[in-house]
């Protein structure tokens, strides 16, 4: 006997999943002016030599703009006592700085640090600028939505750049900092 034996026609199955979040957007900064005289900060994190080379290049790019000063913070870890103590360090940036850069989401767990250092920065009420690659983009736009802050701002750079050579990567540099600035509101001198 089965329950079409017992007069059962219907059978309802609910959807298991919850309703989607409310579309939420804090607020987001922008420099609106020239870099003049202002104090940047540049997130990168130890596992990623090409984010190390592109940050170093946009370091060397925003003091040749006139930016009066760069701060910088190299992450090492998510967890544990070295994610702490990394998290303390972006909570300095973000006091110290006028604006930022913090990259760079290219796997699961870096995109999500990424995207929540990037935050962090957000409300301290810094223009900020997460940088990812196109693989993860989708990944840190949906982070940031879910840490409620659907319009953070995020430069997409190409994937792989890891296994990039040198001179490939600094033409990405070169390529895509104009962007970066665009997207941060920086102005021409």
């Amino acid at each position: 006997m089965d329950l079409y034996d017992q007069g059962v026609t219907t059978v309802w199955i609910r959807r298991p999943t919850a309703p989607p979040v409310p579309e939420t957007a804090a607020p987001t900064f922008s420099v609106d002016r020239p870099a003049q005289g202002l104090k940047a900060g540049i997130r990168t994190d130890a596992a990623w030599r090409s984010w190390r080379l592109i940050a170093a290049d946009w370091e060397a790019r925003l003091r040749a703009d006139g930016v009066a000063d760069v701060a910088t913070v190299e992450t090492h870890g998510q967890v544990g006592a070295t994610g702490k103590a990394d998290r303390s360090h972006i909570d300095d940036l973000a006091g110290a700085v006028d604006f930022a850069i913090v990259g760079l989401g290219t796997c699961g767990s870096c995109t999500s640090f990424a995207i929540a250092d990037a935050v962090t920065i957000e409300r301290a009420e810094r223009p900020v600028l997460a940088v990812v690659t196109d693989e993860f983009a989708t990944h840190g736009h949906n982070m940031a939505r879910h840490l409620g802050h659907a319009d953070l701002r995020v430069l997409v750079l190409p994937y792989p750049l890891e296994t990039r050579p040198r001179d490939e990567l600094l033409q990405i540099a070169a390529d895509a900092y104009p962007e970066a600035l665009a997207l941060l509101g920086v102005e021409k001198a």
